[in-house]
């Protein structure tokens, strides 16, 4: 670099003297306004091969409403428009200020090119980073290296960024970390209005706040009202339930949360997980609606119940959060399990005590058994079946291996369980049994057929071991060469062994979903009440055997 000196010159005199070092050099180019600048040494010389006048001391550009202050700077004589500034650079222009090391000015583009502990300013925020490109008339900042933004109650951390001080957004990609009063989100691609408050992401992003954890590949996040609107394998995690969907919103203020496409809701506390297409959950109200072909999977014991149905409600126990909750389902209930299968029109699941009532119409198989009555309660212990209590026309048919049907009816059933196969029914109220007594699994000894107010019957290995009755009953043994069909058949029979749900069919897609209301369920249904228990004692009447054969049943004293 070549440099003349042309001697000092006050603040008063520069500005004529700059006219004259310029006259006969070309004028900018391109629509910029003129750059005036002044200083107090003014020196010729050439930097980078090109003529240039160094400036030193106090130098000030203004060009339109942008001020350029710095210790020292180089004019290019072939274009007045652009300048090398260092030292204790710092441009204004209404709303924003600047400040760094050294940079390069073009006043043609309005271009800044900001180097070595740069800062932006404006109303909004505070803007540090090792360098910083800024345009002037679009009023845009942009940087390439790590950059720190601090505003009145947030902080922002990126590799990249860009910052438009007019509409007042921030854009950022790789490597961001937003810290805000009530929350905190990791990002890949991401924009923060400063006015509005609201953050939009565009890549994988992770916010953390009192109101849970929350994954997504898109979406927007309000800072100040925390209402969400994410898209793209979205999750939200909270106390109570890990949320999944295509597309997740969440209302702060109404403590509501909505989820679509591909949902999954898992439970915090147990091993349960409902699945659908929509789900609807108000966490103050501790209800969650799941409608689109919901399942519902419980695992206990390695083993898995699946339950499905038109719509799942879900309702926490927000008095007592240590206790569980109810589930119901409603219309077209199907339920499936290694040992009992079950369809009925609703039901509801008593997740603290492990009870299941069913409604309207409920059919259940639990193995070789087939079980109906107006309404049924389930109690499960140890995710297997305990027991049924069956109530209003109640009826049990079962199959042998040479495929008769045994049957018990009455008014009311309750059957007891013990690893999942039948060790008991009491029958209260018109009983009826229909049994076959067998020789060695292999040949019907005759049919057995007895009539009480009341019935007990205790089975071993699935087979009925003995019978005893409250009264005197009507019971016989019908040798085979005289049973006829209509004798071998009680009054209601009817076998439903093409209806027993499989897993798949629990499993499948739900056809056009019925019009359901209200959106926020109200009560549970009404539970099946147990009968009231006989007041007589029962006694043991035998029943007919076949002489010198293996019999069907014997009577037994009354336990």
């Amino acid at each position: 670099m070549k440099f003349t000196k042309i001697g000092f010159v006050s603040l008063f005199s520069l500005f004529s003297a700059v006219l004259a070092f310029g006259q006969g050099t070309p004028a900018p180019q391109g629509g910029g306004q003129p750059v005036e600048v002044s200083a107090n040494t003014l020196q010729s010389g050439t930097y980078n091969g090109e003529e240039v006048r160094r400036l030193l001391g106090n130098v000030v550009m203004r060009q339109g409403q942008t001020t350029l202050t710095s210790d020292s700077a180089y004019q290019y004589a072939s274009d007045r428009n652009k300048l090398e500034v260092f030292g204790n650079v710092h441009i204004t222009q209404p709303g924003m200020d600047a400040t760094s090391n050294t940079a390069s000015y073009d006043g043609t583009r309005r271009i800044a090119t900001m180097r070595g502990n740069v800062t932006l300013r404006d109303e909004q925020m505070t803007l540090t980073t090792p360098s910083l490109d800024y345009d002037l008339n679009a009023k845009r900042a942009y940087y390439t290296q790590a950059g720190n933004i601090v505003g009145p109650d947030y902080t922002i951390q990126s590799q990249f960024g860009t910052y438009t001080s007019t509409d007042k957004v921030l854009s950022f990609k790789k490597n961001i970390k937003y810290v805000g009063q009530n929350a905190e989100v990791v990002s890949d691609t991401m924009s923060y209005n400063t006015v509005s408050k609201v953050v939009e992401f565009f890549g994988p992003t992770t916010i953390k706040s009192p109101d849970g954890t929350l994954f997504a590949h898109r979406g927007t996040y309000n800072t100040v009202t925390r209402e969400s609107n994410f898209r793209g394998n979205a999750s939200i995690k909270t106390p109570d339930y890990l949320i999944k969907g295509e597309v997740l919103t969440y209302d702060k203020g109404k403590e509501y949360y909505t989820a679509s496409r591909n949902v999954s809701m898992t439970s915090i506390k147990d091993t349960t997980i409902i699945t659908g297409q929509t789900a609807l959950y108000w966490r103050a109200l501790g209800r969650a609606k799941v409608y689109g072909s919901p399942v519902m999977r419980t695992i206990e014991n390695r083993d898995t119940m699946y339950l499905s149905a038109d719509t799942l409600v879900s309702v926490e126990n927000v008095k007592d959060k240590t206790k569980k909750g109810k589930l119901y389902a409603y219309h077209d209930v199907r339920i499936f399990k290694s040992d009992l299968q079950g369809l009925c029109d609703s039901l509801t699941y008593d997740q603290n005590d492990s009870t299941i009532y069913l409604n309207r119409n409920p059919r259940l198989w639990a193995n070789k058994n087939q079980m109906t009555a107006d309404s049924v309660v389930l109690q499960l212990r140890n995710g297997t079946i305990d027991q049924m209590r069956m109530f209003g026309n109640a009826f049990a048919i079962s199959i042998d291996t040479l495929e008769n049907y045994n049957q018990v009816k009455g008014r009311a059933m309750i059957a007891r369980f013990a690893e999942g196969k039948i060790r008991r029914i009491d029958v209260n109220g018109n009983a009826e049994s229909l049994y076959f007594a067998l020789q060695g699994d292999t040949t019907t000894m005759g049919m057995n057929r007895a009539v009480s107010s009341d019935m007990r019957l205790v089975f071993q290995a699935g087979e009925v071991q003995y019978i005893t009755f409250l009264e005197q009953p009507d019971a016989k043994l019908i040798p085979p060469h005289e049973l006829e069909e209509p004798d071998t058949r009680l009054k209601g029979f009817v076998w439903r062994s093409d209806e027993k749900p499989t897993r798949a069919q629990v499993l499948a897609p739900r056809g056009a979903k019925k019009k359901v209301s209200p959106v926020k369920p109200k009560g549970s249904p009404a539970k099946a009440t147990p009968p009231a228990k006989p007041a007589k004692k029962q006694k043991a009447v035998p029943v007919s055997t076949q002489g010198g054969k293996k019999p069907f049943a014997k009577a037994v004293p009354a336990q």
